[in-house]
C-alpha cells in the first residue's frame, strides 16, 4: 500500500511539474508575443518620428535656400532698375518730352 501511495504522490508531483511547465512555456510565449509587439509598435512610432523629422529639416532647408536665392535674384533686379534708371534720368528733358508726346499721338487719336 505505501508503494502505492508513493507512485500516486509521485504521479500527482509529475502532473503538477508539467503544469507548470505548460504555464511557464504559454506564460513566456506571451512575454515574447507582448514584446515583439512592443518592439513592432516602437519602431513603427520611430520610423514615423524620424520620417515627420527628415520632412520638416528638409523643408526647411529648401525654404531657406529658395529665400536666399530670392533675395538675390531681386537684389539684381533691383540693382538693373537703378542702372536703367540713371540711364533714363541721362536723357534730356527736352528729348524725353518729345518722346512722351509722340507716345500720347500715337495712343490718343
Amino acid at each position: 500500500m505505501e508503494m502505492e501511495r508513493i507512485l500516486s504522490i509521485g504521479g500527482r508531483l509529475q502532473k503538477l511539474l508539467d503544469d507548470a511547465d505548460a504555464e511557464a512555456k504559454r506564460k513566456i510565449s506571451e512575454a515574447r508575443r507582448k514584446a515583439e509587439e512592443l518592439v513592432t509598435s516602437a519602431k513603427v512610432d520611430a520610423d514615423y518620428r524620424r520620417s515627420r523629422a527628415q520632412r520638416g529639416t528638409g523643408i526647411d532647408d529648401f525654404i531657406a535656400a529658395e529665400e536666399k536665392r530670392a533675395k538675390k535674384e531681386a537684389e539684381k533686379i533691383s540693382e538693373d532698375y537703378v542702372k536703367k534708371v540713371k540711364e533714363l534720368m541721362k536723357i534730356p528733358k527736352k528729348r524725353m518730352d518729345e518722346a512722351t508726346d509722340l507716345v500720347l499721338k500715337e495712343v490718343l487719336p
